[in-house]
């Protein structure tokens, strides 16, 4: 049985290298825990710096089947750039190929909400045959009698990532610039990088505090070869992972992944084949290990607290006639900028939610209207209101209720006379964290709507 296995990877082997295009790009089956692998526009595109690892075992009943392991890891540099690398090693018989390659990102955001991400790579690809314990069919074969060859050339990818509110939208090709690399086999022109295209569209679904549903699809595919991967994926906690997809022209795939913290990640994923070599391919296994770092963002206290206002006199003249004038107000352009710093400051400390909503409780109204005032005074500042949440539920559910809370801020002040277009807001969930979220306390601090002045 080996035997005849070895001769079938022979004979799929020789018939790649014959049209130029072997298995040039990295097939996985757990894209969705390190999405990095799937376009160079995800470098950084999380905030958090992510280092993953995975090893994918195809067609497990035959000798000399494809293994692929994979390397990656990103960062954010800034507020818009990332970078990362990824490191491929893939196996299919008698065939070898390594890559290496750096990646940059860029980032931005349009009308607050819509966040585009343009990312770009290249490297090295190298494609060895060593052919030295095949079995042939016919010893004058070119390749056969050709011996162990190495062929290196040059590899680029390119592309896009759309992300809003839950949407999220990424477009890519790997092997950019199709290229060829010269070959000592005679009457054979080389090996050669075909050019692939990918795509990926995702929606979380917060169901619940705890649950949310992302159904996705990808596709891959060549000019001549498509295919789809359609989706379903739950998110308990941001704990507990799992999913369910069907690949066109292979089968199911189901997965499931543990995170650790929010630091370490476990996934695991499994293929049964439906059709052609289901028999031979039952059993594609893949395993991917993840580190995840998310820097806190404290604040310091100083840019909290804004600085002492200056003293305001009440001023009585007193003249012979007993005529009092008196000065109920004195406005001095510092001091005004300094008492709605502190209005802001206050509003802010002072802001209180229902549990789990975005309804302001009433003890928070004193604060709030006191800052509307200062506002209705100062009728040509701007601010800024950003939301952010405790890590207590999934990522999708916190981005929203991070959302739904600033936006009640702004209705409050809106609803008391402060024009809507002087208050800009933004929400980050639990991506942003000033305190540890291992403590009640640090939860609670955590839970706030920051407020910034961003024109006079």
């Amino acid at each position: 049985m080996k035997q005849m296995t070895k001769i079938s990877l022979v004979v799929m082997s020789v018939a790649f290298l014959s049209t130029g295009i072997a298995q040039q790009t990295r097939q996985s089956n757990v894209y969705n825990y390190n999405k990095f692998g799937l376009n160079p526009a995800y470098a950084g595109a999380s905030g958090c710096t992510e280092v993953n690892f995975s090893h994918l075992n195809q067609w497990v009943k035959v000798d000399g089947a494809p293994s692929t392991s994979f390397f990656n890891a990103n960062t954010r540099l800034g507020k818009s750039w990332g970078v990362g690398a990824n490191l491929m090693i893939d196996r299919l018989g008698m065939m070898n190929q390594f890559s290496v390659s750096g990646a940059a990102s860029y980032g931005f955001t349009i009308a607050r909400e819509h966040n585009l991400r343009l990312g770009i790579s290249g490297g090295y690809f190298q494609m060895r045959l060593d052919p030295t314990s095949a079995i042939a069919f016919d010893q004058g074969d070119v390749i056969l009698d050709g011996g162990e060859q190495t062929s290196n050339s040059f590899n680029s990818e390119a592309g896009i990532l759309y992300q809003f509110k839950g949407l999220e939208l990424s477009v890519g090709t790997q092997q950019l610039m199709e290229t060829r690399t010269n070959s000592t086999y005679q009457n054979l022109d080389g090996f050669g990088l075909k050019r692939h295209y990918n795509g990926y569209v995702s929606y979380d679904i917060p169901i619940n505090k705890k649950v949310s549903l992302k159904p996705n699809v990808r596709y891959h595919g060549i000019d001549v070869a498509q295919q789809f991967d359609l989706n379903l994926d739950a998110n308990y906690n941001d704990f507990l992972y799992g999913g369910l997809g069907y690949r066109t022209q292979a089968g199911i795939v189901a997965r499931v992944g543990v995170s650790i913290r929010k630091l370490f990640f476990i996934g695991y994923s499994y293929e049964t084949p439906m059709q052609n070599l289901a028999s031979y391919s039952a059993g594609s296994h893949e395993v991917v290990l993840g580190l995840k770092f998310c820097k806190s963002d404290p604040k310091e206290v100083a840019d909290n607290l804004p600085p002492t206002p200056d003293t305001i006199r009440i001023v009585e003249q007193i003249t012979d006639t007993l005529i009092v004038e008196r000065i109920d107000t004195i406005y001095i352009e510092p001091v005004a900028v300094d008492e709605l710093k502190r209005a802001m400051f206050d509003a802010s400390e002072n802001l209180e939610f229902k549990y789990d909503q975005a309804i302001i409780e009433k003890q928070s109204y004193a604060s709030l209207e006191a800052l509307t005032n200062m506002l209705l005074i100062r009728e040509n500042t701007k601010i800024l209101l950003e939301g952010h949440t405790d890590s207590d539920g999934t990522e999708a559910y916190n981005m929203r209720l991070s959302k739904n809370r600033v936006e009640a801020v702004k209705r409050f002040l809106v609803s008391n006379g402060v024009d809507a277009s002087r208050v800009k807001t933004a929400h980050y969930g639990e991506s942003k964290p000033i305190a540890s979220n291992d403590t009640e306390e640090g939860k609670a601090r955590n839970r706030r709507v920051e407020m910034k002045i961003i024109s006079e």
